[in-house]
């Protein structure tokens, strides 16, 4: 064997410098590396850090609106709120310790510059000797803080003060009176701002008005009484919503778009120009709410780059690597000729490295950890615990993308060429491949719980139904609540497309007992929209416009009920759409006319009266019947202009009658579901009455048992003031409704329409037994009896023999325009004298 050379002094310097540059390298690059993983992280951090504040903002402005809604309640449940009734609701809503942050909750009210004097003097003989309305000075119109709570020694400064002359109060009260819609101010001084500290100031509006709603902007500027409000002090305000959540992040809040000292709402710990460095993450958003626009800087806090008690991965690697090269270096300085030893060396080097990398593996799994709870954070309903509409649409985004997928496999392929071939002629009963049934779940009237029991009870109920759905239901689906009272659920379909129907079933199973919340369980029901997700519809966005549809279509047919989106609604959802588009105008391209009906008495053939009917003829469609278009233009709100047209037109119809000596019998209108809800449809019929020289009992009224499910109380109230006026009214379509007997025992009216389908009928036994007890009943109730769709002569006969009292259809009559009643009536020669022998013998 050859003696092996030792290695010269130059050779063993090369190896030296070569090891030591190799280690720089290794360095360096391990160093540049977990920077970067470190930068993106941190800017992740960042990210979240901002969501997260800008959602809490949101969710807690969002329960301030519910505090001011629940105080306009007040209002609406009594007609004369005191003072000590205002003190108790805001002690009873807790809102140091539910909603901190707010400064005052008050009540401003208008004050005519007529009665200012008396205004004055009233509340000071409530106990406040010294009040009077400040600023002082003669103004065109004042308005005053009647109501402040707390009243402690900030509040009262407030007491009195007329926020309609400053001129940003103004700007803000104004917009909330004109749109009735909860308004912010811009940046104000409180008049609360005792301290030496003063804090920027903000105002949320939420008008009251004499009525409901009103429609326009006149009688909304006319109608308002006043505001509730809320004050904040934005220091307090910010505090109380992010408290302890800004660690990691700064923030400034400027109003409008110029971010400058003059729009300065709230700025954080400040951090000088010095504290700055080349690490520092800013970030803008812009957060637009209720009628302002407020624009919120981030910038990070060093601790958003290294947390107490951790180390960073920049560091880890920096001295990890720096160790190991000059641990190399000093290991092959020393042994350099020592090659075996070297090697074992190396290799306790190698295992080393493969340790460190480990734990670097390990500490960023965990940073990918704490991401992904992050990520949960941002998909998670907080009323409820389930996923929210942003996990909802990622989950119908897979959807989609498994479709798609499908869509192109070989075995979904050779069923679709097979389809094709089939010579049978007959389509296969449900798209091939997979399928998902997206379901919509609404509460039944929901809007009564809130308005009753107020919108902390209604969170109450919402949380509590989400536990029901998520306990009860089989594991595996996919739950989410989307907003407000509505929920989703996602199931994968078997063949026959029988889950999803299957589960709605058993979800209306579920709410057939009552909910426990806090002091008293509540009642609720609740309607499903069905819809899926297949070949033939593979927008899963699509899918729940059409499930959408279905819901609609089940809350349509009462509480408790499911619907399956179909052909059928497809269908009628294009067919409706054409008519929506147009009663566009319709009213105003006087596309709409009256027709009357005549109503005879069954004991001596008189004429005793007339329903008025609406006809619709349109220049395309042609005659467009009634019941497809009614219930649109009261979707749309047209139904609004047209009741008003017809009790309009009706009452100036019968005064030109009445005038010209042709007639003065009552006519009947039909009136909307809106209108009977409306609180003021008593006024709005006086006001026609009167408009026309009317007398009220010319004019009768005809309301449907549908009508009273929505708010039985408001329309029992409005029945009731229309009766005081004199005007009859009518149950029409009797017994074909949800509770006749009950609506008839609570509800006092005049007359009863015995419902055309069982006039129709009368050759089955059934029917003549409904029929002979309705007139029994209306006889011991000393009501009056129609009978709707009188055809025939043995159906005149049944009805007068049985005793009732009136009649109307085609065999006296069809619904005539105004001109050919007229002369109807004058010559009466349009009625069969076969009706004539069996109304008057």
């Amino acid at each position: 064997m050859m003696k092996e050379e030792p290695w010269s002094s130059a050779s063993a310097l090369m190896t030296l410098i070569s090891t030591a540059l190799i280690g720089v390298l290794i360095t360096y690059a391990s160093v540049h590396f977990a920077r970067n993983i470190e930068q993106g992280s941190t800017e992740q951090r960042f990210s979240f850090a901002r969501e997260e504040m800008i959602a809490a903002i949101e969710n807690r402005m969002r329960s301030y609106e519910s505090v001011l809604r629940s105080g306009n309640s007040v209002f609406l449940a009594s007609d004369e709120v005191t003072r000590r009734d205002w003190r108790e609701f805001h002690n009873g809503l807790q809102l140091d310790r539910h909603f901190p942050g707010i400064q005052a909750l008050g009540y401003s009210e208008w004050v005519k510059p007529s009665e200012l004097e008396a205004y004055e003097a009233r509340v000071r003989a409530e106990g406040f000797p010294t009040f009077h309305l400040k600023p002082q000075g003669l103004r065109s119109e004042y308005t005053s803080i009647i109501y402040i709570e707390p009243m402690d020694l900030r509040n009262r400064q407030a007491f009195g003060y007329d926020m309609w002359s400053q001129e940003t109060r103004r700007e803000a009260m104004s917009r909330a009176r004109d749109t009735g819609e909860i308004t912010i101010s811009g940046p104000v001084r409180l008049v609360q701002e005792i301290d030496s500290k003063v804090q920027a100031g903000i105002l949320m509006y939420l008008p009251r008005y004499a009525t409901e709603f009103p429609a326009t902007l006149e009688d909304r500027r006319a109608q308002n009484l006043g505001f509730v409000y809320g004050a904040f002090r934005m220091d307090d305000l910010m505090e109380g919503i992010l408290g302890s959540d800004l660690r990691e992040i700064e923030i400034e809040v400027f109003d409008t778009t110029r971010a400058d000292a003059a729009n300065l709402l709230y700025q954080s710990d400040k951090i000088g120009s010095d504290e700055k460095t080349s690490q520092t993450l800013e970030g803008t958003d812009r957060l637009e709410m209720y009628g302002r626009s407020w624009e919120i800087v981030s910038r990070s806090k060093p601790s958003l780059f290294a947390r107490d008690g951790d180390v960073g991965l920049t560091e880890f690697f920096l001295l990890g690597s720096a160790g190991a090269s000059i641990f190399i270096f000093v290991l092959v300085a020393v042994m350099l000729n020592t090659r075996r030893r070297a090697a074992a060396i190396a290799e306790e080097i190698t295992q080393d490295l493969d340790d460190r990398t480990k734990e670097l593996s390990a500490s960023l799994c965990r940073q990918i950890m704490i991401e992904d709870e992050l990520r949960v954070m941002v998909t998670k309903d907080v009323l409820t615990g389930l996923a929210n509409r942003t996990a909802y649409g990622e989950w119908l985004e897979d959807v989609r993308a498994h479709l798609e997928e499908a869509e192109g496999s070989p075995a979904l392929a050779e069923s679709d060429t097979s389809a094709a071939d089939d010579e049978s002629g007959q389509d296969s009963e449900a798209p091939q491949g997979p399928c998902y049934g997206l379901m919509i779940l609404d509460l039944d009237r929901f809007k009564t719980v809130n308005d009753t029991l107020g919108h902390l009870k209604g969170d109450e109920l919402l949380a509590a139904v989400g536990n029901r759905l998520h306990t009860e239901l089989p594991s595996g689906l996919r739950i989410a609540r989307l907003g407000g009272d509505e929920f989703a659920i996602l199931v994968e379909e078997d063949e026959e497309r029988s889950r999803a129907l299957a589960l709605a079933e058993d979800i209306i199973a579920l709410f057939q007992s009552p909910f426990a919340c806090t002091n008293r369980p509540i009642k609720t029901a609740c309607s499903i929209g069905i819809a899926f997700i297949d070949a033939d519809c593979t927008d899963p966005h699509r899918a729940m416009s059409h499930a959408d549809i279905a819901l609609y279509r089940a809350k349509a047919m009462g509480r408790a009920q499911v619907r399956i989106f179909d052909k059928e609604l497809e269908a009628d959802m294009v067919r409706r759409a054409s008519i929506e588009d147009a009663l566009d105008g319709a009213l105003d391209r006087r596309e709409f006319h009256l027709e009357y009906q005549p109503k005879l008495d069954a004991n001596g053939g008189t004429v005793v009266g007339a329903e008025v009917l609406l006809r619709w003829i349109h220049p395309e469609l042609g005659f467009v019947p009634p019941d497809m278009f009614i219930q649109t233009a009261e979707e749309t709100g047209d139904i609004e202009a047209i009741s008003e047209w017809i009790l309009d037109e009706t009452c100036r119809q019968l005064r030109s009658w009445m005038d010209d000596g042709v007639t003065d019998i009552p006519l009947a209108i039909n009136l909307s579901s809106q209108q009977l809800q409306s609180s003021n449809l008593a006024d709005n019929i006086a006001r026609t009455l009167r408009k026309y020289d009317v007398p009220a009992d010319r004019l009768d009224i005809e309301i449907t048992e549908s009508m009273l499910i929505a708010d039985f109380e408001a329309a029992h109230s409005q029945i009731e003031k229309l009766r005081q006026m004199g005007i009859r009214i009518a149950l029409d379509d009797f017994g074909t409704g949800y509770s006749s007997l009950s609506y008839l025992h609570r509800l006092e009216v005049d007359v009863l329409k015995i419902d055309r389908s069982f006039v129709n009928s009368l050759d089955k036994p059934q029917s003549r037994l409904i029929v002979q007890s309705i007139m029994t009943l209306a006889k011991t109730l000393n009501l009056r009896t129609v009978g709707e769709g009188v055809e025939t002569l043995d159906h005149a006969r049944f009805l007068r023999a049985n005793g009732c009292n009136e009649m109307q259809g085609w065999l006296f009559s069809k619904s005539l325009r105004a001109d050919d009643f007229e002369e109807w009536l004058k010559s009466g020669v349009n009625m069969p004298i076969a009706a004539k022998i069996a109304v008057v013998q």
